[in-house]
C-alpha cells in the first residue's frame, strides 16, 4: 500500500534533526580522533568552504569573536593545518590558507563514508541525484537565513564564548 504524503512528510520531517544529529557527532568522533576541539575542525572545513580568508571572514561565518579565531587559528598553525600570509592585495592584512598536505590527513577519517555514499548513490537515477542536489542546497540556504536570524536577534555574545571554549 502507498503511503500517503502527509506520513511521507512527516517522516521526512522527523528524519532530518536525526541526520543533522548523527552528522554533528560524526564530526565529533573525527575531531576527537585528531586530537582537536570541534571548532577547529569546523574551521577547516569553513576555510576549505571559502579559500583563503582573514580572520574577520572566517569569524562572521563560525559565529565567533575575532580574538576566539586568533586563538584557534594559532592552534591550527602550530599543529600544522594552516598558514597565514600577507594579503597580496593589502599587506596590513593576513590572510588564512589551508595546508594541503594536514587537509589530506584528514580526509582519511571521512573516506569509508565516502566510499558508503559514493555506493549508495549509485543506486539513484540522475532526476533524483538532481532532486537531493537542490534539497540539500536549499536546506543550506535555510540554515545559513535561520543561523544569521538567531545571530542577530538572539544572544550572540553568549553564544560566542560558549562556541569558543
Amino acid at each position: 500500500m502507498a503511503r500517503k504524503r502527509a506520513e511521507l512528510v512527516a517522516d521526512l520531517v522527523a528524519e532530518m534533526p536525526r541526520y543533522v544529529s548523527a552528522a554533528v557527532r560524526y564530526q565529533i568522533a573525527v575531531a576527537d580522533q585528531l586530537g582537536m576541539p570541534v571548532t577547529d575542525l569546523h574551521a577547516i572545513g569553513a576555510l576549505l568552504e571559502l579559500g583563503p580568508a582573514g580572520a574577520r571572514q572566517l569569524a562572521d561565518l563560525m559565529g565567533l569573536t575575532t580574538g576566539a579565531v586568533t586563538r584557534l587559528v594559532d592552534r591550527l598553525e602550530r599543529a600544522g593545518y594552516v598558514r597565514r600570509e600577507p594579503d597580496p592585495t593589502d599587506r596590513r592584512r593576513i590572510v588564512i590558507h589551508v595546508v594541503p598536505e594536514r587537509v589530506a590527513d584528514i580526509a582519511k577519517y571521512y573516506a569509508s563514508m565516502d566510499e558508503r555514499w559514493q555506493r549508495q548513490l549509485t543506486s539513484y537515477t540522475n532526476a533524483e541525484l538532481a532532486f537531493l542536489i537542490d534539497f540539500l542546497h536549499l536546506g543550506r540556504e535555510h540554515a545559513l537565513v535561520e543561523t544569521s536570524t538567531l545571530r542577530t536577534s538572539g544572544r550572540p555574545h553568549a553564544t560566542r564564548r560558549r562556541a569558543a571554549d
